[in-house]
Order: structure tokens, then C-alpha cells, then sequence
């Protein structure tokens, strides 16, 4: 096996299932996943999660591991390693690193989920080397992470980098926080496949209509990118109008920290063809043209396995 000194365990936990991994320096060695069974409450995904570490971790000493770290989706403390509130898991202050610490016997650290991708590129991926740069996801919601002077950016209440409910129009489209006009009403798969959903109410014409059988509730994201494929007006519009609101807060961002670069992962990341375009265009138009200097964009390195390999990362 690879240098034992640089061992550690990284965790993706979702609402839907938990990916454990062994790796060493960005590399996974040994991968699992389960269904996280959220139903079965904390205990019962605490359990999920041990018998996942269980499989990867084989016959290699717990010793030679440095730690555990867990991304999570959700409000987190990453001092006391306690998830305050997680949607998903239907958690609220629940003692996710202490409870895996005394059944492990290992250090574990507990980061929100998007924070954990972007420690894995800081570390490994398209943010290495680099002093200030942001890391967006773009899929169901907009979450990001941002690195300060080399350091990851807590804020004073754990809370920073949540551009996803950045208000971009007070009277906008109501997130699903609660509140109007957040760019996740706007950028994210959910708000593009509301903004869709409207469009057809009103009576709009769109070959949408058809690939759901005429049930509106049914629209999701690839269904519109199989409509943009076929040059359906609606879906281009509806994936442009994504391109277009974050390239408006893109270019706020940089006139507010003026990063090197802002890195874009998610789920939405597959219709890039078709918002990058007006991203730029866009985000050029706003941006204070002292920031508008070399490449302000680029694309996460790692994708479906970047939370897991930041949690890794915390402790390689």
C-alpha cells in the first residue's frame, strides 16, 4: 500500500446515502457507499457510517490512519464538530464528530459539505497554489466555499460563502430558505426547473410539455437538457436565465475579494455549454474592469467525489 503516514478517511454524508473512502494524498484507495437510511435517525446513520469505515478500512490498522473527515450537508460547527442543522438528515445539534471519535478511537473533523470539496481542491485540485480563490456547487441549491489568504473562510458564525441566498432581487422568485430573490432561486437545477414550470402555467409552448406528458409537476433538470438539445426555446432560455443571475453575483464577488479564481462544480456543471457562455458575458459586463484580468473562471477538478476527498484532505 502507499505511504501509511499519509492515510486518511474522507465521508460524503447526504440525505440519500454516505460515501466513505481510504485515501492517501488525493488518491482513493478503497471506496464504499450505503444508503444512508436518514429515516433510522442519528444512531442508526452513525451505524451506517461505521460499517462503511468498516469495509474500507479492511485489515489496515487504525493507527496508521491520521482521521476521519466528514463533509455534510447543512449547518455545522467545525470547532466542536456538531451538525446545528441538517435538512436532509432531519438533525438538529447532533454530536456527529464526538459520537464518531469515541467509537473509532480517531480524530474526526466535521466541515460543511461544499467547505470539504473546497479543502479538496486547495489540496489536490484546480485551487492548489492558489492564496484566494472561491469554489461554487451548482446542483439541487448554490453553496460554496472560499479561501481567504490561504485559509479556509469560517465567518463569525460558521455561516460564510453562503452565495446561494445572496438576494439579487428583493421581489425575485421565493427561495427555498424562505426568502425572495436568492441566486438559488435563480441558478440552481430547482430554481431553473421552477422558472419552467411557470413558464408553461402561463401557457408557454415548449416540447417540455410533452416529454412530461403534459404533468407540469414533473420537470426536472435533465428533462430540460434533453429539450435544449433539441433546440427547444424554453430550455435554453431557462438555462441561459441561470448563466446570467450567476454571472451577476460572480461579478459582485470579485468586485467584493477580488479572488483569483472562482472554481464551478455541481450537477448543473452538464449544461455548461449553454450558461458559460452568458456567465462570461455577463459577468464581464458588471465586473470592475481592474478584476477583470486572466482566467476569472474555471472548473472544479473533482465532481462526484469531492467531498469525500476533501474530508480526507483535512487531515492529509
Amino acid at each position: 500500500m502507499a505511504d501509511n503516514k499519509n492515510l486518511s478517511i474522507g465521508v460524503d454524508l447526504g440525505g440519500t446515502k454516505v460515501a466513505v473512502g481510504l485515501c492517501n494524498n488525493g488518491e482513493i484507495l478503497k471506496k464504499s457507499i450505503f444508503p444512508t437510511q436518514a429515516s433510522t435517525g442519528f444512531d442508526g446513520v452513525i451505524s451506517t457510517i461505521l460499517q462503511a469505515v468498516k469495509t474500507v478500512v479492511g485489515d489496515t490498522p487504525l493507527k496508521d490512519i491520521r482521521g476521519l473527515g466528514i463533509g455534510a450537508a447543512g449547518q455545522i460547527n467545525p470547532a466542536s464538530g456538531e451538525v446545528i442543522y441538517a435538512p436532509n438528515l432531519n438533525w438538529k445539534d447532533a454530536p456527529l464528530g464526538k459520537t464518531l471519535e469515541s467509537a473509532l478511537g480517531l480524530p474526526v473533523k466535521v466541515l460543511n459539505d461544499v467547505r470539504a470539496a473546497t479543502v479538496a481542491e486547495q489540496k489536490f485540485g484546480n485551487g492548489k497554489g492558489l492564496m484566494n480563490f472561491g469554489n461554487i456547487f451548482i446542483g439541487t441549491g448554490v453553496g460554496s466555499g472560499w479561501v481567504i489568504n490561504g485559509k479556509l473562510l469560517n465567518g463569525t458564525t460558521n455561516s460564510a460563502g453562503e452565495i446561494g441566498h445572496v438576494c439579487l432581487d428583493p421581489n425575485g422568485p421565493l427561495c427555498g430558505c424562505g426568502k425572495k430573490g436568492c441566486l438559488e432561486a435563480y441558478s440552481s437545477g430547482t430554481g431553473m426547473e421552477n422558472y419552467v414550470k411557470a413558464e408553461l402555467k402561463k401557457g408557454r409552448e415548449s416540447i417540455i410539455l410533452d416529454m412530461v406528458e403534459k404533468d407540469i409537476s414533473k420537470v426536472r433538470g435533465p428533462i430540460i437538457g434533453k429539450a435544449s438539445e433539441q433546440k427547444d426555446p424554453l430550455a435554453i432560455e431557462a438555462i441561459e436565465r441561470v448563466g446570467y443571475y450567476l454571472g451577476i453575483a460572480l461579478a459582485n464577488v470579485h468586485t467584493l475579494i477580488n479572488p483569483e479564481v472562482i472554481l464551478l462544480g455541481g450537477g448543473m456543471m452538464a449544461l455548461q455549454s449553454i450558461f458559460m457562455p452568458v456567465l462570461e458575458k455577463t459577468m464581464k459586463e458588471h465586473i470592475l474592469p481592474v478584476a477583470n484580468k486572466g482566467i476569472l473562471i474555471r472548473e472544479a477538478r473533482f465532481q462526484n467525489d469531492a467531498v469525500l476527498l476533501g474530508g480526507a484532505a483535512i487531515f492529509a
